[in-house]
């Protein structure tokens, strides 16, 4: 996408001198300096997760909101504090989905999978039946036992789930072979008056909600379809302040510059973790650069919060060449009634694969005729993005809650090439949460998924191509503590 002249002005500064090593050496020493100059005394603002202590770090659960006695300890000057989520997913689909047990979205009708026996069947009339438990999460915290003497209030926290890969066994049957750990969260921070340093693994700073569901944990309902996404290593300065019944929040951060773009084949090979080898994004030589402003305000008997935020970063792709990624988001939750919010977030911009953005699309490339060196690509170009996601939740009663949501994501058309014609994805969705006892939620949910391809004529987009539509239907029981 080539940009306005407003565009290039933004990221200019950002191009030609920012250095990733001089950049968190001044924004430490920034936070640093700002923070021991605060009275010894100042009251911590409330963390991120919620915390009704000063400075105390506090986990968040998927689905409804969990607010039984935590499981915790104290042992020697810590706080420790073990929490989780045991899931199971019973799911049901009218047609063949991309993702499977955590669709993404769903194959073209017209697209015939190979059985066994050498027949073949479309994919709109294949029906999946799951049952996995490979969503559960658990996750540890820690919190000062008592507040430290120099005011600064340290805390930790790492969450794991159950979604990593299964290892290569021929001796037993892969669908035998339960899955690895992975990694979700697994960051420190220290916390002293409005400020707050983030350093470790974490959510993407630009889109800081997901729509509630308990059958995508392992990525949130909508990736790939209108909720950007992601959990990247990062070093983050919050600051947060009030003034009167008006909060603010200001974010800026560094995070890890990774694309891992399977059109420029930037994935790490099977078997292999990404941190084995370097990708575009690395090769870059400067971070994803992240911020996010936004304000609060009593409303309904609630909190209604409206935020912005802006992402910046670069992947080369040549020995002389890079392509920018860059995006500008908005989210809300605003209580329309007591009983009523609306939540949702929305964004354009341009190259945003990492997050989830473009329907897992970044770069448009053809490659080379002969005699050019295979692999070769003639021509390479991002491409534009936008969409977003709404929801409305129903706060029924207090054990019975319900949802309603739509998501989507709308690739810029004519910025697709041959072998990138994802033009837009789309879903709708409702499900009801019901508390049977404090631990322990019974959900149903059902979602309704539109997938559009783009044919061409050549490398110009034509007619329609082909599309694919399909409904799941998830049942979830979870215990949480």
């Amino acid at each position: 996408m080539k940009k306005n002249r407003a565009q290039n002005c933004v990221w200019a500064a950002s191009r030609k001198s920012v250095k990733p090593l001089v950049f968190v050496l001044f924004l430490l020493y920034f936070f640093l300096s700002l923070g021991f100059a605060l009275p010894a005394g100042a009251q911590a603002g409330q963390s991120q997760t919620g915390s009704s202590q000063p400075g105390e770090l506090r986990p968040t659960y998927p689905g409804e909101p969990f607010n039984n006695p935590p499981v915790e300890t104290t042992i020697g000057p810590a706080k420790l504090r073990v929490y989780g989520t045991v899931l199971l997913n019973i799911s049901t689909s009218d047609t063949d989905q991309v993702g499977q047990d955590v669709p993404l979205w769903p194959l073209p009708s017209s697209v015939n999978v190979q059985l066994p026996d050498g027949t073949t069947k479309p994919a709109g009339t294949i029906h999946d039946t799951i049952f996995t438990a490979r969503q559960s999460i658990l996750g540890v915290v820690l919190n000062p036992a008592s507040a430290p003497a120099s005011g600064w209030m340290p805390s930790a926290q790492v969450e794991v789930d159950f979604f990593g890969t299964r290892p290569i066994d021929a001796d037993t049957p892969q669908n035998r072979v339960l899955n690895q750990p992975r990694l979700r969260l697994a960051y420190f921070q220290l916390q002293k008056g409005d400020f707050k340093l983030v350093a470790g693994q974490d959510k993407i700073i630009i889109s800081p909600l997901d729509p509630v569901s308990l059958s995508h944990v392992a990525l949130p309902l909508g990736y790939a379809a209108g909720d950007l996404f992601g959990w990247l290593p990062q070093v983050r300065v919050d600051y947060n302040h009030k003034f009167g019944n008006t909060g603010t929040l200001f974010q800026i951060g560094i995070l890890r510059p990774t694309f891992g773009d399977p059109r420029l084949g930037d994935e790490p090979a099977a078997g292999t973790a990404l941190d084995s080898s370097s990708g575009f994004g690395e090769r870059a030589s400067q971070p994803f650069y992240q911020a996010r402003f936004a304000v609060t305000r009593p409303m309904q008997g609630s909190t209604a919060t409206v935020g912005v935020g802006g992402h910046y970063g670069k992947e080369i792709v040549g020995a002389t060449r890079d392509i920018d990624s860059w995006a500008f988001t908005l989210d809300f939750r605003v209580p329309l009634l007591s009983r009523l919010i609306l939540r949702g977030e929305g964004y354009v911009g341009s190259n945003l694969v990492p997050f989830g953005g473009g329907i897992l699309q970044g770069v448009a490339a053809v490659a080379a005729p002969a005699p050019a060196p295979a692999g070769s690509l003639t021509l390479i170009r991002p491409i534009g993005d936008g969409g977003g996601w709404a929801e409305f939740t129903i706060l029924a009663t207090r054990r019975n809650v319900f949802y309603l949501g739509a998501s989507t994501d709308d690739p810029v058309n004519r910025e697709l090439l041959p072998g990138t014609t994802k033009q837009k994805n789309s879903l709708v969705w409702g499900s009801y949460f019901r508390k049977l006892t404090n631990n322990v939620t019974l959900a149903a949910e059902w979602s309704n998924w539109q997938f559009h391809t783009i044919g061409f004529t050549g490398n110009t987009p034509a007619a329609r191509g082909t599309y694919g539509r399909g409904n799941v239907v998830n049942i979830a029981l979870a215990y949480q503590f």
